[in-house]
Parts: structure tokens; sequence; C-alpha cells
């Protein structure tokens, strides 16, 4: 007869007492999960947000793409030599003489006096008549004169004639991807709060949507020719080279910053030249901090967009409006960073049928599974950079 032995059978856990459901099986209790999937930051994309409603977007037919831009006539000219009252000639930096002519007035801004323009010369200008209406003085080195306006006599010629050439400027837009995927086990397991295709594209359209905020943010102009060519968008950070701020050791209070503004806010369509401005400051939370401990009291809440929550807090200054806008972007990596923008200058561009979409199924054709991907071939079309400014190095 064979020699049967069996095993032992596993003793059964044993509970002493009333039972309770922290000692069954954790199989047999049900998940408590709430059946939607919280998102971190939704909305963490202002710049793009609100250049889309500021302006509409551009459509661009080249990854290249370029636009004009003219600036105001330039009227001041530097003295670099002394002269007398009664001298009728007057030495300037060279080249600047181009930009008066026979019968312009110029002014000496440190004395006022206005000085008739008979000729020029290269760094001169000659055959002056000084002292109109009164006031001839002496012309020192480091004086300012402004051509102010032209007086012509009774008869005369059109005389001379003047105009400044159109800047040319261009952008690239870039490809920007953001691929993701599933095994074909996973678009069919249910899940609390909904398959995961779903809930992973909504997350993934939020990451794509941030890539492209820092490409118009921090990205530079750039082309590499490989096989195909690589471009790469110029963001703002880069755009902005006139009014850089670097608070750095400054001591800022509510007076340091009107006085930023008075400058930065001069230029633009949305700046004060045309009446009652209003700029848009995009920044980091510490900088939004620092300014409510001035003016706290007097920052009024204002919905920029209702359709989408769009919030603001905006400052009333002697120079224009300004409307604080946080952008998360700067909290990660960039807290000491500030952007004082006028979104009229400000355009969102993408390439002719390959704005921002969805695409699906990017998979090989042997994979058990789908691949998806967000795609967009888009830049930044950034005007008239002296109308933006930017603040850095907030300790």
């Amino acid at each position: 007869m064979a020699d049967f032995a069996p095993n032992d059978r596993t003793a059964p856990t044993m509970i002493s007492g009333v039972r309770g459901h922290e000692q069954l099986n954790t199989a047999r209790v049900v998940v408590d999960m709430e059946d939607q999937i919280l998102l971190y930051q939704p909305e963490a994309t202002p710049l793009m947000t609100l250049t889309g409603k500021m302006r509409r977007k551009r459509q661009a037919v080249n990854p290249r793409f370029d636009w004009l831009e003219k600036d105001e006539y330039p009227r001041g000219l530097d003295v670099t030599a002394a002269a007398d009252s009664d001298d009728t000639s007057i030495s300037i930096t060279a080249g600047q003489e181009a930009r008066v002519y026979a019968g312009a007035v110029v002014i000496n801004l440190r004395t006022g006096e206005n000085i008739l323009v008979g000729g020029t010369s290269s760094g001169t200008l000659s055959s002056l008549t000084r002292g109109i209406g009164g006031g001839a003085g002496d012309v020192q080195v480091g004086d300012k004169l402004l051509y102010g306006f032209s007086a012509y006599e009774d008869g005369a010629g059109l005389g001379a004639l003047r105009s400044i050439q159109e800047f040319n400027f261009y952008n690239f837009t870039q490809i920007v991807r953001t691929p993701f995927g599933f095994t074909g086990r996973d678009l069919q397991v249910e899940l609390y709060g909904g398959r995961d295709e779903m809930t992973e594209t909504k997350w993934q359209a939020i990451e794509h949507k941030k890539s492209i905020e820092y490409v118009m943010a921090f990205g530079k102009r750039h082309s590499i020719t490989g096989t195909h060519q690589q471009t790469f968008t110029d963001g703002i950070d880069n755009r902005i080279v006139t009014n850089r701020w670097n608070v750095s050791g400054t001591t800022l209070s509510e007076r340091a910053f009107i006085e930023f503004l008075e400058v930065s806010m001069k230029w633009g369509k949305g700046g004060n030249q045309n009446g009652s401005g209003t700029k848009y400051l995009l920044c980091s939370s510490r900088w939004l901090t620092e300014i409510n401990g001035w003016v706290g009291d007097r920052l009024r809440y204002k919905v920029l967009d209702d359709s989408i929550g769009f919030s603001a807090q905006e400052f009333n200054s002697p120079h224009g409006n300004v409307e604080l806008i946080r952008w998360p972007l700067l909290d990660y990596y960039h807290p000491d960073r500030a952007y004082l923008l006028d979104l009229n200058h400000i355009r969102y561009v993408y390439l002719r049928g390959r704005d921002t979409k969805l695409l699906y199924d990017r998979q090989a054709n042997d994979i058990d599974g789908r691949t998806n991907e967000y795609f967009s071939d888009v830049g930044s079309q950034v005007e008239f950079e002296h109308a933006h400014s930017a603040l850095y190095g907030l300790n």
C-alpha cells in the first residue's frame, strides 16, 4: 500500500470577541474612493490664456514668421563741445545731424534756448540763429538738444525729407510633443475616477500646456539643421532687453514700485501715453506677497473672464492700471521674477493646421495597447519689447 501523507490545511485566522471591520480580510472592504481624480493646478497657464483672449491667434504659413515695427522719430542730439552764446555752429555726436535739417528748431533742454538750424555737416549743426525769442546762452559738453519743431520762411520749398526705416523681427514656431500610452488591458480595466485613458488624457493636457507656457516664457530663438530643421521659439524673457530691473539689494517700497511704473507704463497700446493705460503683472507668489504688503488695502479684486473664473487684483497707480496675476510657473524655479506685459503686443502663433491637438493611435501596428500624444507647432510674437518689463532678483 502506498505511503499517503496529506499536507496539513492552513489554519484560519482567528478573531476573538466582537468582530470589527479592521479585522476582516481587506479584499472584502469596499474602498470609499471619490469617483474623481483631483488634478494639481488645472489652470497654470495664464500667459497662454490671456494672449488667446486679448488678441486673435496668428496663423503662420511658415515655421519662420516675421513682423515689422516702426519706432518713434529720434529727436535727441548730444553736444560734444562747448560753444559760446553767439557761436553759429555746435558740435554734436556724429550721425545725429541727420535727424535735423535747415528750418528745424532745436531746444537746449538745460537752458531752454531755441536755436534755428540753417545747415548741417558731419557732427555739426551750422548756420545757426541763436536765441530765438531771446535767451541765448553758452552751450556745455553733455547738453541735450531736442529737435522740437520746424519754422519755414514764407514761400520756401519743402526742404529735406526725413523718415525712419522699419525694423524687421522674426521668430520660429517650435514643435512641442507630449506622448503617453496604455497597455491593452489597462484600456479595459474599470478604475475609480474613470478609465485610465480618460483621466490620464486630462492630466497630460495640463502638462502639455505648461510646456508651451515655459516655451513662451523662457524659450530662446534658435535653429538647427539636421536631416530636417529643428526650430526654437523666442520667449518673453529673452525678448525683453530694454526694461530689465534687478531689484537685488534694493529696499522695495510702494514709492520704488511707482517709480518703476513711471518708466515701464510709458510705451505700447497699454501704456499711459494712450490715456489711462492697463498692463498685466504676471508674478510669483513672492512678488504678490511683497506688493500686498504695500498696497493690500487698495487692491481691487477683478474677474477677467467669467467663463473660466480667471481673476486678478487691480492696482490703480498714478501711471495707469496694473492687473496683478499669479503665474504658477514662476513659483517653481523663478520665485524672484515678475513680468509687466502689454498684452496688446503679444500674440500666440501656430503653424497652419498644427495648433494644439490630441492625436490618437500613434503606436506601432504590433503593439498591444494605444499611444496618444498632444502635439503643437507654436510660437510667440512679442512686439515692441520696450512696452514690456522684467523684474528679478527679489530676495
